[in-house]
């Protein structure tokens, strides 16, 4: 939800950078793969135990990534592959830096934390799964769930800085959970009623 209000208003305030972006010939997929090695590396210093630089380096990749779209619209560069390689780096990223939050905690025998990482990793995951089958069925479910990719990245870059990261992994883990839910939810009312309008429109036999 948070997500949706942001981009309201984040393609006018930074169209002057997108302008440079394009002038210095830096392409919307240089900046989706910039944002993976980044968020990857993020991944591995909050597995060294630096916390801190995990936060910032996962801000930076969560920021480059918030705009390769909208410098693909600008620059009308828009096309499949693009969002192809958009979401397969999304995934890939979003994998590095649970795994990266892993690792300590495996160290340090922390089960509920472990537990709350793969409930939030796999919530994330099945939400995103449900989005493309649902996808294929011709029901769009993008703005649909409470939690996108953005408050996903929002609430563990604030569980970084503060130190509270068991509270994030905990709203990840719920909120994940019902935002895939909601989709589930609603593909099967928006199924049903297609069905029905489909019933609606046959020829009723004398």
């Amino acid at each position: 939800m948070l997500s949706r209000w942001v981009r309201t208003w984040y393609g006018i305030v930074l169209r002057p950078l997108f302008s440079l972006l394009l002038t210095l010939g830096i392409t919307a997929n240089t900046l989706t793969i910039a944002s993976l090695i980044i968020v990857a590396s993020a991944g591995i210093s909050f597995a060294y135990g630096q916390r801190i630089l995990a936060a910032w380096l996962l801000l930076l990749g969560a920021l480059l990534d918030g705009i390769d779209g909208e410098l693909a619209r600008v620059g009308g560069f828009e096309s499949p592959f693009g969002a192809f390689l958009d979401s397969i780096c999304d995934h890939c990223a979003d994998f590095a830096i649970y795994l990266g939050m892993l690792w300590p905690y495996l160290k340090s025998d922390a089960y509920l934390e472990v537990i709350l990482i793969f409930v939030a990793m796999f919530s994330s995951v099945f939400g995103s799964h449900v989005r493309s089958r649902a996808g294929m069925m011709g029901i769009d479910t993008k703005s649909i769930g409470l939690f996108t990719r953005f408050e996903r990245i929002f609430i563990l870059i604030i569980g970084m800085f503060i130190g509270k990261l068991t509270i994030a992994l905990w709203g990840l883990a719920v909120f994940n959970s019902l935002s895939a839910n909601q989709r589930i939810i609603h593909t099967v009312r928006a199924s049903h009623v297609e069905k029905s309008t489909l019933r609606s429109r046959q020829p009723v036999k004398p």
